[in-house]
């Protein structure tokens, strides 16, 4: 189990080497090539931390090497170094790292700023070189205190040898020459919160056991279960370790991240009980081999009266809690592994591999390929049952949102489990019903909302309704945290859809231009005169990144070419808005909190996790991290006290 765990840090570690840190990213994402859920939760420990979690195409490539500097900047990340980049971005301290390679900030602050690494004997990082074992493990050792005198003997192994003594490299290996693979840094990774440093103490202070409770990224407040309430370093709204035991992770009284007791802290199981009638315990007691257990649904206090047929239960003995899901999809049964019969494995929803729990098999057999059904799901994306797609209980309830390039995430209680296939360009950025009737092919209807009103973001309503606690919050198909809307009200205009959950509080708001998707980038112009100057075809085109655009759009709304605006596209792809982003000319790289906010002008402006950087000395853009770390000021395009664009030029 506890291997298992550590499997998955190092692929957290080894994709925030290569992509922007997400100010705050909220949704549980399921990855292709990790299978069990003590891997997801200790993706959540590092996400919490400001480290990116995985790939693009939705893998963790575990076995992957890593480079000296990808391990650099992971470092920066796990001693909250972040802040401290700007000034060591612009000097050289090794010729082969020059100001403009992507991690000279991250290797000169490990090299000047920390003292933990050095360079070759001839001068040189040799950054794209793979770090070792043994190179590692030196770095954390001198970060938890030990002196190079100290250790003595031959190095490396004298090195691997006092790692071992403190348990950094448990389950790691005792060859200090050996190539690092992510899935060995991400056990160093966890080791190292927990090891002892030379003198006495952790490398952060590890609080008293306890549950946690909730995380907020909208307050960037974290709570746990002994009543005391955290200011988080990073913050990011996240539910996947609500719930665990553990201990919060403190440096100057933030709180870093949660960190589970171990693998199994996150209390996943391989049964789940259906309930069987509304408003039913049956089953749940011995579910849990107790009556005093807490009960969840859809990550919120329930009470059995909150309980519908065909809802999902799972117990999670590390807190003594039962959490209840009510997603139901209605689905054309693709293919299964190993047979009909006693599936463990099944593909569905364009060929999207779910996990069946050996409770679940006698009712998925029951199905056989080529069928349609519906699947009733745990909180973590499993199946834990089928029925027949009929009546009111059976009917599926599932929804699913698509981002920008038309990839569609299901809702499954209150996380997100990425699909196959692609959506439509009419259905990006909304919130969609979704189901399949034949395979390869996903039916999707746009979600009408129930609740209108004005979003009273400072109140936390919408309307006369409350907003949840865990209110998940999409704007052009990205999940956002509430605080990165600002303050102050959004007119029910600009809120597509709203649902509310089974205690009448929204728990889901899609936000955006009601004519349809808001798309922020580059605005490339060509227009066409006749003889007297008239314009007579105007061909605008929005890029937003390196191959992604708009498309050439013929439209009369007038645009500057080169301008940076905010368009409006509705469902036939024509635009219905065009507007210029503000600009903030000159704001310095020391002036980000974060990723997530940078004041300008005595005003602090919120900067949301999709937010684009543009370098305009290569004309590419880029991500955000490296941006920063290309040039010590940068000019800001905003749009209601939100940066929609980042530019940098050196």
């Amino acid at each position: 189990m506890k291997q298992r765990l550590f499997a998955l840090l190092l692929a957290v570690c080894m994709a925030a080497s290569l992509l922007a840190v997400p100010a705050a990213a909220a949704e549980t994402v399921r990855f292709s090539d990790v299978t069990d859920q003590d891997t997801a939760a200790t993706v959540e420990t590092l996400r919490l931390m400001g480290v990116l979690d995985g790939y693009g195409d939705g893998t963790f490539r575990p076995d992957g090497k890593l480079t000296r500097a990808q391990f650099c900047k992971m470092v920066t990340y796990m001693v909250d170094g972040s802040n401290e980049l700007g000034r060591y971005r612009t000097v050289t301290v090794f010729p082969d790292v020059k100001p403009s390679h992507w991690a000279a900030g991250y290797i000169n602050l490990a090299a000047k700023g920390r003292n933990i690494i050095a360079g070759y004997p001839d001068g040189k990082f040799y950054p794209e070189r793979t770090v070792t074992l043994g190179q590692a493990v030196t770095i954390m050792l001198r970060l938890l205190g030990y002196k190079d005198e100290g250790v003595g003997g031959v190095w490396p192994d004298s090195y691997v040898a006092v790692g071992a003594t403190i348990g950094l490299t448990d389950g790691v290996g005792a060859d200090g020459n050996a190539s690092l693979t992510r899935a060995q840094a991400a056990k160093l990774f966890v080791n190292l919160l927990e090891a002892q440093r030379k003198e006495s103490g952790t490398l952060y202070e590890l609080g008293e056991e306890t549950e946690l409770l909730s995380v907020d990224g909208g307050s960037g407040i974290l709570k746990t279960g002994d009543g005391k309430t955290y200011t988080m370093a990073h913050p990011v709204a996240s539910t996947t370790l609500v719930g665990t035991k553990g201990r919060v992770v403190l440096n100057k009284g933030k709180a870093m991240t949660f960190l589970p007791q171990s693998a199994s802290s996150t209390g996943y199981t391989d049964a789940a009980v259906i309930i069987y009638a509304d408003r039913s315990a049956a089953g749940l007691d011995a579910l849990a081999g107790n009556s005093s257990y807490q009960l969840y649904k859809n990550g919120s206090p329930a009470t059995v009266a909150d309980l519908r047929k065909n809802d999902v239960a799972t117990y999670h003995p590390a807190t003594n809690s039962i959490r209840v899901c009510d997603t139901r999809v209605t689905v054309y049964y693709e293919s299964c592994e190993p047979n009909p019969s006693a599936p463990t494995k099944i593909k569905v929803l364009s060929g999207t591999e779910f996990y069946v729990l050996p409770t679940a098999r006698d009712s998925v057999a029951a199905f056989k390929p080529g069928k349609q059904m519906t699947l009733l799901l745990t909180a973590d994306g499993q199946v834990a049952g089928a029925v027949e797609p009929s009546g009111v209980s059976g009917r599926g309830n599932a929804l699913g949102v698509v981002s920008a390039d038309g990839t569609v995430q299901m809702l499954c209680g209150n996380t997100m489990v990425q699909l196959k296939g692609k959506a439509e360009a009419e259905y990006c950025g909304k919130v969609v019903r979704l189901s399949t009737i034949k395979k390869d092919a996903l039916n999707l209807s746009v979600f009408t909302s129930s609740v209108s009103g004005d979003l009273d973001i400072t109140a936390r309503t919408l309307g006369k309704q409350k907003l949840a606690e865990n209110v998940m919050v999409f704007q052009n198909g990205e999940r956002i945290g509430l605080s990165q809307l600002g303050t102050g009200t959004i007119k029910a205009g600009n809120i597509l859809c709203a649902r509310t959950n089974w205690e009448g509080n929204v728990d889901l708001l899609a936000l955006g231009s009601k004519n349809g998707t808001v798309v922020y980038g580059l605005a490339v112009v060509r227009e066409t005169k006749d003889e007297s100057g008239e314009v007579t075809e105007r061909i605008v085109e929005v890029e937003y990144g390196n191959g992604q655009s708009t498309g050439k759009i013929e439209t009369a709304y007038a645009a500057r070419n080169g301008a940076y605006v905010a368009a409006t596209l509705n469902s036939a792809g024509q635009f219905t808005k065009i507007q210029e982003l503000t600009r903030l000319k000159g704001a310095s790289s020391n002036a980000w909190i974060g990723k997530t906010a940078v004041t300008f002008g005595g005003k602090t402006y919120t900067v949301p996790a999709d937010v684009l950087c543009y370098n305009a000395d290569s004309k590419e853009w880029t991500t955000l991290d490296k941006g920063l770390a290309y040039a010590r000021t940068m000019d800001l395009y905003v749009i209601d006290g939100v940066v929609r664009v980042v530019e940098v030029k050196h």
